[in-house]
């Protein structure tokens, strides 16, 4: 029984899930997805809405298939198929209409569910293809969609010859001889009727961006970053507004359904950005010119004739050595020459080129461009002087997508008859942690920016409550180096105790450091009791105990080392290599083949609790195959264990760990440059094999010494955030420690 209602013990998600207890383990601290536990009545346990979606994107492999369920079943459809028969009442099984509130979620759930091995950055442009060819042209879709429902995949050559004419075409990366599963074209349907192409295109392009971090990040800004710039930009139809690095186009589109009747221009920085942009645009009616230019564009000396009234950007933060020459030697600058080791003042001083006449331009920018020295603070003192920075706010973290880093959005013009005074907006205060760690602000938050920014443009001194603002002038800022710090200038009531950015960053990190200790505390308890209550049992030196023998690794499983492979633009197929074993684990950035070569290659293909170990270089390194790398292949420097019956994955896994397997796989390699080991010798490492049940038992007491580790270590990595984040305000005076601090 689940107790209480709503939610799961790990054992109790190992019986509803049908696998073994350590597997849930293995989850948990393998996978940083996975959902956190909370405590309960003094118990770790896990909401089972949170499980089922975690379990929802992750297939079952081939070989571990009940007799009821079908080729590519997950493990969230079996949970929730004996949550059924208990007597806790399951969270009702998504509509594949999806017509409640909770569509946008659903929406990610079931896309994500049918990726497979796609790499993510092709599955996002597959998808968000897929849902503008819905969107376009039903017609041509239906025959799709008809087409598609007596196959089981259909060409992607049929997808592409649907799409609309003209120049708005899927990303060249597409393998046109791949073929697309039809369930996901099914979904897409579904999800296009019930939501409309624009919300589905928008909400997956968020998630997307989400599930991609940092690098989401450099095609998708978030919405509420978004809406301040509209807010400070306040674009008036009609005119032209110009996005020199346009990403997906969601900023331009933001003004544009602002402001109906503004002519639309854009630049993206690469040819993927633009075609997501131009699908953008036309889902969502808005007519855009786009094209694409390069980042060489900065150091280039202006040619463009065209200037724009207003400008809005979210260029890519610490590009390097994006001039070829010193950049004092390429053009010259309005403002000074920027440094080579960053853009952020070529940006800058590029959107205000671009300006016309009395024009108003809004551009994101780190924070530390507020303060930096060098050629960065002589260009702060000038646009200062010349009177072109209207206002710079400065924004709270956590906004952005991978990046905890506050970030600020400066306010230029190009007037006339400039002023010599500006405004400083300190909004770190504002919005509230998610639970996803990310911060989000409420309406309030946005009117409170968009009341200061009115003000000022009225001529009215601006004075809000809860939103610090500072009006200084040069002679202000050349006593502190001309820094733009907004915080420490500026002057209002203070936030309420856990409303304010730092504050809050602070509680929430303590708050975590709470739960981890008690996780940690937990982790230490099983180990001492393990130790405690362990039984030490004497044998004769080089005797095993009864039922336990010895074997080689050999008798224990398949050993095939990965053949050469050469990897594909376009491929589709994961390709594990030796660079992406770490800590037990596979991760990094993967190589990928089309599926006609790995077609050729199924008898590398990984399965569910093989181990891939290196053959060469970095003897010893291993890890155990999850779900999330079933059917790929194992690659060159590679081999792959398949376990036998009898030998437990996870056993074997934690045995090849030992100290006494890597002084035998040193001892037993070839060569003195590049050890290498290969299947024949390693088939001959001896392997201690206790019975099945006491490989179970020792695999968790190893897994009570992991969580253990793992929970000190994540006590650590919080620790080291908590102090970063206390730094600027212990350097600024916002927070004063006590005198009496030990020495």
């Amino acid at each position: 029984m689940i107790s209480p209602k709503g939610f799961v013990s790990r054992a109790e998600i190992a019986r509803l899930a049908h696998v073994k207890r350590p597997a849930v383990t293995n989850w948990e601290r393998r996978h940083k997805d996975y959902p956190r536990p909370q405590l309960v009545e003094g118990e770790e346990l896990f909401a089972v809405v949170a499980v089922l979606e975690w379990l929802d994107q992750h297939k079952i492999a081939s070989n571990a298939l009940l007799p009821d369920e079908r080729p590519g079943a997950t493990f969230g459809e079996r949970f929730r198929r004996n949550l059924a028969k208990s007597a806790v009442q399951s969270p009702p099984a998504r509509s594949t209409a999806m017509r409640e509130p909770s569509a946008t979620a659903d929406l990610w759930r079931t896309v994500e569910r049918l990726r497979g091995t796609y790499d993510i950055v092709r599955y996002r442009d597959l998808v968000l293809s897929l849902v503008y060819t819905r969107a376009q042209d039903q017609d041509g879709w239906s025959s799709i969609l008809a087409a598609g429902r007596s196959k089981a995949a259909i060409p992607m050559t049929s997808i592409v010859d649907k799409l609309a004419t003209g120049d708005t075409l899927p990303p060249i990366a597409f393998n046109m001889n791949a073929k697309i599963r039809t369930e996901l074209v099914e979904f897409v349907d579904d999800a296009v009727r019930a939501l409309g192409g624009a919300e589905a295109f928008q909400a997956l392009l968020d998630r997307f961006a989400t599930l991609e971090g940092q690098r989401g990040g450099e095609f998708y800004t978030p919405p509420s970053v978004v809406r301040i710039l509209v807010d400070a930009l306040n674009a008036e139809a009609p005119g032209d507004i110009y996005d020199p690095c346009c990403g997906s186009g969601e900023i331009l589109l933001s003004a544009a359904l602002r402001a109906p009747g503004l002519t639309v221009h854009g630049d993206a920085l690469n040819a993927e950005a633009l075609v997501l942009a131009k699908m953008n645009m036309t889902l969502h009616g808005v007519d855009a010119r786009l094209g694409t230019q390069s980042i060489d564009v900065l150091s280039r000396p202006d040619q463009h004739s065209s200037s724009y009234p207003y400008i809005v950007a979210n260029p890519p933060f610490g590009t390097r050595d994006w001039s070829r020459r010193d950049p004092e030697l390429v053009k010259s600058w309005l403002y000074g020459p920027p440094p080579r080791r960053n853009a952020e003042f070529a940006w800058l001083q590029f959107v205000l080129e671009r300006l016309a006449p009395g024009g108003r331009a809004a551009v994101v920018m780190p924070v530390g461009t507020l303060f930096r020295g060098g050629r960065e603070r002589v260009i702060r003192q000038a646009m200062v002087a010349g009177g072109c920075i209207e206002s710079v706010i400065a924004l709270p973290s956590m906004l952005f997508y991978g990046t905890a880093i506050g970030t600020t959005i400066w306010v230029l013009r190009a007037a006339p008859n400039p002023r010599q005074d500006l405004l400083l907006v300190d909004a770190t205060r504002l919005g509230q942690l998610s639970q996803r760690a990310r911060r989000k602000l409420s309406e309030e938050d946005h009117q409170a920016i968009r009341e200061v920014l009115a003000d000022w443009r009225a001529g009215v001194t601006p004075a809000h409550k809860t939103l610090p603002t500072a009006v200084v002038t040069a002679e202000d800022l050349s006593g502190s180096d001309y820094d733009l710090t907004p915080s420490k200038y500026a002057i209002g009531e203070p936030a309420a105790a856990g409303t304010g950015d730092g504050r809050q960053g602070v509680e929430t990190l303590l708050r975590e450091l709470v739960r981890l200790h008690e996780q940690a505390a937990k982790a230490d308890m099983t180990v001492d009791q393990v130790i405690g209550r362990a039984q030490i049992r004497e044998f004769p030196i080089g005797e095993l105990p009864p039922g336990w023998r010895e074997v080689s690794l050999a008798d224990l499983g398949e050993l095939t080392s990965g053949p050469f492979i050469r990897a594909s633009d376009d491929g589709t197929v994961g390709i594990v290599k030796p660079r992406n074993l770490e800590g037990g684990c596979i991760s990094g950035t993967y190589d990928r083949i089309d599926e006609d070569t790995a077609g050729k290659l199924d008898n590398y293909r990984l399965a569910e609790g093989d181990i891939v170990c290196t053959r060469t270089g970095g003897i010893g390194r291993h890890a155990l195959v999850t779900s999330a790398h079933q059917g790929w292949v194992c690659g060159t420097g590679l081999i792959r264990i398949r376990p036998r019956e009898g030998a437990d994955p996870r056993y074997l896994s934690d045995y090849l760990s030992s100290p006494s397997v890597r002084d035998w796989l040193i001892r037993h390699s070839a060569g003195s440059v590049l050890p290498s080991i290969n299947t024949r010798v390693l088939g001959t490492l001896p392997v201690v094999l206790p019975p099945a049940e006491a490989q179970e038992t020792i695999g968790r007491v190893l897994e009570a010494f992991s969580d253990k580790i793992t929970a000190h270590d994540e006590i650590a990595r919080t620790t080291a955030a908590l102090r970063d984040v206390l730094f600027p305000l212990l350097t600024s005076g916002r927070v004063i420690p006590p005198s009496d601090v030990p020495k």
